[in-house]
């Protein structure tokens, strides 16, 4: 009896060990075939069958889009990644200070204005490009990465504010209390007690901003027409052209634009799901 069990147990560990590999490799495989497109001679890459292991490796799709060719991939990348580091800073700081006041300090019209703000997080960005370029053109902020910014921060801010508001909700106020006791103001409660217990929603949020603005295209394509200012995504836009697609070029771009958003998300994983889990489950 203990030996069909064990067998049957081994059986099912079998068989959900090949459906998990299976689904890995189902996931992954864009991810090798995008790396072994960036490495094989162009001739190779319009071969009758596919290549799924090159036969000649060259790294001249790199060499060309860092700085050889038309297209400079090493100043979008660099524009891309100030873009986002802004963005992610600026939301995460107002992000704190917006949910904290949604959270713990209720003021007359608290929900309406909350309801508002998680509205507007429902809007189509594209419905919002033209009042952003009128408004923009105004201010001489077009072609300017400090309005890319403002941009990215209007849209992300919302729900920066949203998940951070429900993982303050789950802290308890016997924690802001006891510092209150102990003479600490509102703010220095916040900064000392709240801040480092929301570690994990603060870097939820802070993925969501960076991977998004690393991303994001359509508004910066309305706002910027300056090669030197381009971003990542506008950068690749320019392999695509009416008579070629550069398919060496574009996959090799994308392999350089995936590494700091996968390294950002390897690095602080075992805060994700922590944080944007918050507040599910209500204690």
């Amino acid at each position: 009896m203990k030996t069909k069990f064990y067998t049957l147990k081994k059986m099912k560990r079998i068989m959900l060990y090949f459906f998990l590999t299976i689904t890995m490799g189902f996931f992954l495989f864009p991810f090798y075939w995008i790396v072994m497109t960036s490495i094989q001679p162009k001739d190779q890459l319009y071969a009758p069958t596919p290549n799924f292991i090159p036969r000649n490796i060259n790294f001249d799709n790199y060499i060309n889009i860092l700085g050889a060719g038309k297209v400079n991939i090493a100043i979008a990348l660099k524009n891309s990644l100030i873009v986002a580091v802004a963005v992610t800073v600026v939301c995460i700081v107002f992000g704190i200070f917006s949910a904290y006041a949604f959270a713990r300090l209720k003021f007359k019209g608290s929900n309406i204005v909350f309801v508002a703000l998680i509205f507007a997080e429902m809007l189509p960005p594209v419905a919002l490009l033209i009042p952003f370029y009128l408004i923009f053109k105004q201010l001489s902020l077009t072609n300017t990465l400090q309005g890319l910014v403002i941009m990215q921060t209007s849209w992300l801010l919302p729900i920066v504010t949203w998940i951070l508001y429900s993982y303050f909700k789950t802290i308890p106020r016997d924690l802001e209390d006891s510092a209150r006791i102990d003479g600490a103001s509102k703010i220095g409660a916040l900064m000392k007690i709240i801040v480092p217990v929301s570690l994990p929603g603060m870097v939820s949020s802070g993925v969501i901003c960076f991977v998004f603005s690393m991303g994001e295209f359509m508004g910066a394509m309305a706002i910027i027409n300056v090669t030197r200012f381009h971003t990542l995504p506008l950068a690749l836009a320019q392999f695509i052209t009416k008579y070629s697609i550069e398919y060496g070029k574009i996959t090799a771009s994308a392999v350089l634009a995936v590494i700091f958003p996968v390294a950002f998300v390897l690095i602080f994983q075992r805060y994700i799901v922590k944080g944007l889990t918050a507040g599910a489950v209500k204690e």
